[in-house]
């Protein structure tokens, strides 16, 4: 290699030119012609991998809705038959047992032949009694079913329904029941299918694009099996690829490399992945290949002689250039180039003038940043030991709330300790790292501890009433969006009103938004103040009587309208005199999806 650097640089210019556009014309070629084949092979797994992508799309469509299917004959059979009412009967005498059991019978009857591919159908009720039906007795459906049920899996589930393979070409649908007028824990029912009524959608696929399909449940395990039963599947689920995998990603088996195409279901309710051959991809990539290898040749041949004939002309405009020169080389100044022409050499020669002007500027520039950056570094320190500062006060006033409590208790002061550790409770919740977004039961959780300070302030002056849903209690909200508006009914309705007051907490769902309501019967606010309160950019800031609470619920209904856009926030509705309800709208949001825009 040194030889070869050697010979290049004590080769003539000519010589030098030559080689040098012949590399460039041929590294040239060689880039174009193999971005061209990559491009190619690229594009041909791109497109296969969105055919791929479109057909498994397809299955999981066509998978919800069957599976949705079955779960809707389930629930609409139980409603339509209330077995919920027999399920929680307690029959005493045996006339009652057998008329109970005689209908439970007729029930799983009934739902067995509701459908020709239903194989078995079990129930097991609240005291673990078994009620089951099978279309072929020898088979023992449920009782290999037993053998796999995850009862405590399936009722934490209350009332989502849980997919599964069985045995001998058999899934399962397994769900609990409630009882329709108390929602009260009844049993869980389990249906037996052929899963050939699954897997039919993967054969019609099959026939249109090769490899491996798999559909795994929402436990990440295989649920229809694979008719291959090829030793690749096996391989990607023993390793769980799938937990690492995205759209068409890759990975080697066998001496071979495959791609895969992942999609999830709507709550990651079922994922359908295909195995793909790269190979069998790039079939048709070989006459590319072919093409692009002569091309490459052909065009060397073109390059060298295009070079030689470049590097002969330009050589003889230099040597020409040289002679002209040689008499400037005894007074050749190496800091400044001063051009005596406007050729292509003294453009050369303004230009390197030029650049390390530009140099010496960026020297300069760089020297000031690096300066700049450390006046900045300087400040982030100095915030963080004043944000250190900052969060030891809290924790030091909880430590101190804590002491003062078990003082409080030593002493027998019972009302005292209990506010003192309501209090340190609420600073905890303030202090503490949640994070901006918490649930909703949380946020009721810390509303109880603050109610109950003040109902230990004001005695029997206030009354809480509580209306909440508890099917929204898991939904993510903000955190601490309810304090202002209870302190609001507090001090301006209740505390200014004579005689009981009442403040009414309501969580409801409204055309598919939370609304939360806040309501007291204390003594109202007049119109220019909530709207004041709602638009102090248009109306101006409300009066300053109090002004943290106002800024506390105007800072509410800026977040609400920053976080999730101007459809949400509060709504007032008062009249004086009578009371005041404050309204908050907001998206129904899930652990799952609570990432705020």
């Amino acid at each position: 290699m040194r030889a070869i650097l050697n010979y290049f640089l004590n080769a003539k210019l000519r010589t030098k030119f030559l080689l040098s556009f012949t590399a460039i014309i041929l590294v040239t070629v060689l880039m174009i012609s193999g971005v061209n084949y990559f491009v190619s092979v690229g594009a041909i797994k791109r497109n296969s991998g969105e055919f791929s992508k479109y057909l498994i799309g397809q299955i999981g469509i066509n998978l919800e809705k069957r599976t949705t299917d079955i779960e809707e004959v389930a629930f609409q059979q139980y409603r339509s038959a209330s077995l919920s009412q027999r399920l929680g009967q307690k029959a005493v005498t045996a006339e009652e047992t057998y008329v109970r059991d005689k209908y439970i019978s007729d029930f799983l009857t009934e739902m067995l032949f509701t459908k020709d591919y239903f194989l078995s159908v079990l129930i097991i009720d609240v005291n673990d009694k078994r009620y089951s039906l099978e279309r072929n007795t020898l088979q023992n459906y449920n009782e290999k079913l037993l053998n796999r049920l995850d009862m405590d899996s399936i009722r934490n589930k209350r009332g989502k329904a849980a997919w599964f393979q069985g045995e001998n070409g058999t899934i399962y649908m397994a769900r609990s029941l409630y009882d329709i007028s108390t929602y009260k824990y009844a049993g869980m029912i389990a249906i037996g299918l052929e899963s050939s009524y699954v897997s039919s959608i993967i054969t019609n696929v099959h026939t249109l694009m090769d490899g491996d399909i798999l559909i795994l449940n929402e436990k990440n395990e295989l649920f229809v099996p694979n008719e291959n039963g090829t030793d690749l599947a096996r391989y990607y689920l023993d390793n769980k690829l799938y937990l690492f995998d995205s759209d068409k990603k890759g990975f080697a088996f066998g001496g071979k490399n495959y791609i895969t195409t992942l999609i999830s279901t709507v709550y990651d309710k079922w994922k359908i992945v295909q195995i793909i051959d790269v190979g069998q991809l790039t079939r048709g990539t070989d006459s590319i290949k072919y093409w692009t290898i002569s091309t490459i040749l052909i065009s060397l041949v073109i390059a060298f002689m295009m070079a030689a004939f470049i590097s002969k002309n330009i050589t003889a405009n230099i040597r020409l250039l040289l002679q002209s020169m040689s008499s400037f080389s005894l007074d050749f100044n190496y800091h400044v180039i001063v051009p005596k022409s406007r050729d292509e050499v003294g453009l050369l020669a303004a230009k390197f003038n030029s650049m390390a002007e530009k140099i010496n500027d960026l020297f300069n520039s760089v020297y000031r940043e690096k300066l700049l950056k450390q006046k900045a570094e300087y400040r982030t320190l100095q915030f963080e030991y004043k944000a250190l500062q900052a969060q030891m006060n809290p924790h030091f006033l909880y430590n101190t709330l804590e002491s003062i409590y078990s003082m409080a208790k030593i002493k027998g002061e019972e009302e005292i300790g209990e506010m003192v550790y309501l209090l340190g409770q609420l600073l905890r919740e303030s202090i503490g790292k949640k994070g901006d977004v918490i649930s909703l039961l949380d946020e009721i959780a810390f509303i109880q501890n603050y109610l109950s300070i003040h109902k230990i302030i004001y005695g029997d002056k206030i009354e809480v009433v509580y209306q909440l849903d508890e099917s929204l209690m898991d939904s993510r909200v903000p955190k601490f969006i309810l304090q202002p508006l209870i302190e609001n009914s507090v001090i301006h309705g209740i505390e200014e009103k004579p005689g009981k007051g009442i403040i009414g907490i309501q969580i409801r769902s409204e055309e598919g938004d939370l609304v939360i309501e806040v309501s007291d019967n204390g003594v109202g606010m007049e119109a220019d103040k909530i709207q004041r309160l709602l638009a102090p950019e248009l109306y101006g800031p409300p009066p300053d009587n109090n002004r943290h609470t106002n800024v506390g619920i105007i800072s509410v209904h800026k977040r609400i309208r920053i976080l999730y856009g101007e459809q949400y926030g509060l709504s007032i509705n008062s009249r004086v005199g009578e009371g005041t309800i404050i309204r908050i709208r907001l998206p129904i949001l899930h652990e799952d999806s609570a990432k705020i825009s």
